[in-house]
């Protein structure tokens, strides 16, 4: 059971970044640097925790670079790309939009790494029992982090070309936000291992404090949808595949039987991500007729 999920997960993580690629090379220019950066900045980022904190480990996946699967690095690219197309539907100011891309990251989280530990696929240096069914609170602060950093740094960057009209900046800029999101990173899981994480209490506190302060930010912008918003299949397939991959697992691998909170928890965030993503369709449906 467990081997086949890893096969599976590797080959799942493989076609989604090959869909959101073709995906990308259908859009503006960019969004093709922009997801190889994102694959780039994954996998590195795995490495670097990795390194810098020692605080998991990986199960032995097929592809792997110095402790580090490819299929991690893919599974981030996936996650940030199809967040980022998903919020361009929204009208909302482009500060708040990495919050709100962070926020989709998460709903995805909390369904599967309490799942993921235990196919094997990471292991956590704490109990199964501790803090959020075997998972610190610090790797949803880190979650969140990766996320809302890379891509707020390639709207700032994006901003920026838009407003210079610079040459080398339109070919450089996911370059730029991949590095200056690299730096935040280190700075941060610097900060939380030797300050937030000094007692469980805290470490939760810090993690619920940054992921409010976004949720704050993203009510008071109220997004909504733009007039021709619509479901974008490509976009949607990479949430349905991660949330539907996991239920599946936590069911057949007999985890939410034995713990069926956890099962609670995935089928909401299910329902959640899913509802999310299908906001336009809603929409539309509620449309009368020859509007």
């Amino acid at each position: 059971m467990e081997k086949a999920a890893f096969i599976i997960f590797e080959l799942l993580t493989i076609l989604l970044f090959i869909a959101c690629f073709w995906h990308a090379v259908g859009q503006k220019q960019g969004k093709v640097l922009e997801l190889i950066f994102a694959l780039i900045f994954g996998v590195f980022l795995e490495w670097m925790t990795i390194q810098q904190l020692e605080a998991y480990h990986y199960g032995e996946f097929f592809l792997m670079l110095d402790g580090a699967p490819v299929c991690i690095g893919l599974g981030w690219a996936v996650i940030i790309y199809s967040g980022m197309e998903f919020v361009k539907h929204l009208e909302m100011p482009d500060y708040a939009r990495p919050f709100l891309v962070g926020m989709l990251a998460l709903n995805l989280d909390l369904a599967m790494d309490a799942i993921a530990i235990r196919l094997g696929f990471w292991n956590w240096v704490i109990p199964l029992d501790w803090q959020w069914f075997g998972v610190p609170w610090g790797n949803f602060w880190a979650w969140y982090i990766v996320v809302v950093s890379y891509s707020g740094f390639l709207y700032w960057f994006r901003h920026l070309h838009k407003q210079r009209g610079s040459a080398w900046l339109r070919n450089t800029y996911p370059l730029f936000a991949f590095l200056s999101a690299v730096v935040i990173l280190a700075i941060t899981n610097y900060i939380f291992a030797n300050v937030f994480a000094k007692t469980e209490l805290v470490s939760a506190m810090s993690m619920l404090l940054i992921i409010l302060a976004g949720g704050v930010i993203i009510y008071v912008v109220k997004p909504g949808l733009k007039i021709d918003a619509y479901v974008d299949k490509v976009i949607l397939a990479v949430p349905l595949t991660f949330h539907a991959f996991f239920t599946v697992f936590g069911f057949a691998g007999g985890i939410y039987t034995a713990l069926p909170i956890l099962g609670v928890v995935g089928l909401t965030m299910f329902a959640v991500g899913l509802g999310i993503h299908l906001w336009p369709w809603w929409r539309n449906k509620r449309k009368p007729y020859g509007n």
